[in-house]
């Protein structure tokens, strides 16, 4: 249960705390005084959007903390599974609001998202605004509590629907990306097959370019070369060629080297020279022997040449781009090769998905109809307990004729309130006032059902008075005797039934406005159901009506907690 509420910076609350006990909790107070505050401070912990405006003015921060004792067994499953320390069995649930907007979520001193407070706090608490009988008009919301009340078997159902669901779209979207027109297909396989073919045909090789760049070089010029090769080599061995002059000097100098050292010299340098012509023209004859000048070849490098700069202008730069083009390529032939099979197995996936959700939409439309029966008769009877006399209550369910998130039904709250008028969609036949109270009934089914530690109701009151508020003070006494109650009420015969009376007042200190928030001892409530009943005009026989009132509520709140089975 929800056993207290520290505020800090709060709207108009410079710090304050609220102990709850088990039981009835009311909150009363002027018009204005600020009851909607703690709700808000409750909602905000829970993870509430809420700005900057919420924190009070000149403070850099705004603190909303929840302390929850006797953890139920939902809840405390939930606090497993988020790895939430239950040591001393119980959970304190606080947020920080800054006014960057930023806010700091945490659980039991453990950082958290908004979202698994807000997981964990579905099973400690539940907040009944004031608008949200509203949300009796949708049908979404009508399929949530009949789910609620069928338990975790239909959650798990949900699950199985919506992961089934969710793998066909995935499926869909795989085959929708897949080319099954054939002609595309068809035109594909013939772009993909020429390309490789093409590729793997010019068998392009590492460093061949250049290899091939550099023999069209020698190719292009072999004439003009061999040519310029030959001319120097008539020039040393030719008519009047440097080889004759060479052998000339060499003679006339014999007949005289061995007169002198000098003359020694000049000969034997002049014998080298001779040797080192005779070893140069046999030089460039070899190498004009060695040169090709093929047209033929110098033809096929060209067409060579030309089939790689085609080649790397398609496929890629180099060799390592070319041979990546042609692995892709081939990877998408195959796969368009293996298309049919794929198509195939997809539509089989498809198909055992649909089959899978049905299978498990089916059954859960088995399990609302089952339960559903049942929760019309708890609410039925708990409307009765409301003062809905002779009242036909009844949960329509059709087949959709297709499966969505929340399966293959679509439901309709019907209801009669009067004898002999047939049953109608509840939103078209009930007025604000009856909408407060059927959801009451389906509130008091529901926590019962779910064992939900804490209800927390904002002006369930709305639209009521006389016997029909007796009514609904002597129902939330009875559901406050299991299920821990917090209720917002300006009604004196609901305020008198409470186990705790909590007084909000809004004063005016100099220049702030100021909330304080009472605890009410006994005569504190007397003064408060005085205040109710009157308003400002009080007398001696007023203030007797509320003593009364008091205690013969405390009476009647005991006769029914001990009717109850």
């Amino acid at each position: 249960m929800l056993s207290g509420l520290h505020v800090r910076n709060f709207a108009l609350i410079d710090e304050a705390d609220i102990t709850f006990e088990s039981g009835l909790n009311i909150i009363t107070g002027e018009t204005g005084a600020g009851k909607s505050i703690i709700l808000g401070a409750i909602m905000t912990a829970l993870g509430e959007r809420s700005g900057k405006g919420i924190i009070k003015e000149g403070a850099e921060s705004a603190l909303c903390e929840l302390t929850f004792t006797d953890i139920g067994e939902e809840a405390r499953k939930l606090c497993e599974q988020e790895q939430i320390d239950l040591s001393d069995d119980t959970v304190v649930v606080s947020r920080k609001i800054m006014t960057n907007g930023r806010s700091v979520t945490r659980i039991n001193g453990e950082t958290l998202s908004a979202g698994t407070a807000r997981l964990v706090a579905g099973a400690l608490i539940d907040i009944y605004g004031q608008d949200e009988h509203r949300s009796l008009a949708d049908s979404r919301s009508q399929l949530a509590i009949l789910d609620r009340f069928c338990g975790p078997t239909a959650a798990q159902l949900l699950g199985e629907i919506s992961e089934q669901l969710s793998l066909k779209k995935k499926y869909e979207a795989e085959l929708e990306a897949l080319p099954t027109d054939e002609a595309v297909r068809a035109r594909e396989v013939d772009r993909l097959e020429f390309e490789i073919s093409e590729i793997e045909e010019a068998a392009v090789k590492e460093g061949e370019e250049e290899e091939l760049k550099a023999q069209f070089k020698v190719l292009a010029s072999a004439r003009t070369i061999k040519e310029n090769l030959y001319g120097a080599g008539e020039a040393l061995r030719g008519e009047s060629g440097a080889s004759d002059g060479s052998a000339t000097a060499l003679k006339f100098l014999s007949h005289m080297s061995d007169l002198s050292d000098d003359l020694k010299d000049l000969y034997d340098r002049a014998a080298d020279i001779d040797s080192m012509i005779g070893d140069l023209y046999s030089d460039i004859e070899r190498v004009a022997e060695s040169i090709d000048d093929d047209e033929e070849r110098l033809a096929e490098v060209d067409k060579r040449l030309d089939l790689i700069s085609h080649i790397k202008s398609r496929y890629g730069r180099d060799v390592s781009e070319i041979e990546a083009y042609l692995a892709e390529d081939r990877r998408a032939l195959e796969k368009i090769m293996e298309c049919d099979a794929e198509i195939d197995r997809l539509k089989k996936q498809i198909g055992e998905c649909a089959r899978g959700a049905e299978l498990a939409a089916g059954k859960l439309s088995k399990l609302r109809h089952e339960q559903g029966a049942k929760l019309t008769a708890q609410i039925v009877t708990a409307l009765e307990d409301l003062g809905f006399n002779r009242i036909c209550f009844d949960i329509e369910l059709k087949d959709a004729g297709t499966v969505r998130e929340s399966g293959s039904d679509e439901i309709e709250f019907m209801i009669s309130l009067n004898p002999g008028a047939a049953p109608a969609p509840l939103a078209k036949v009930a007025s604000g006032g009856e909408l407060s109270r059927i959801m009451l009934a389906i509130k008091s089914v529901m926590a019962h059902a779910e064992e939900i530690d804490s209800l927390v109701f904002d002006e369930i009151d709305t639209g009521i008075s006389g016997r029909t508020a007796q009514k609904v003070a002597e129902k939330l006494a009875v559901i406050s005797s299991g299920t821990q109650v917090i209720c917002i009420t300006h009604l004196s015969q609901i305020a008198a039934m409470a186990d705790e009376h909590i007084l909000i007042e809004k004063s005016v200190k100099g220049d702030s406005t100021v909330v304080t928030i009472t605890s009410l001892d006994e005569q504190g409530i007397y003064s408060e159901l005085t205040r109710m009943l009157s308003g400002t005009l009080v007398t001696h026989t007023v203030e007797e009506g509320a003593k009364e009132l008091k205690q013969l509520a405390d009476s009647r709140k005991k006769e029914l907690r001990v009717a109850i089975p």
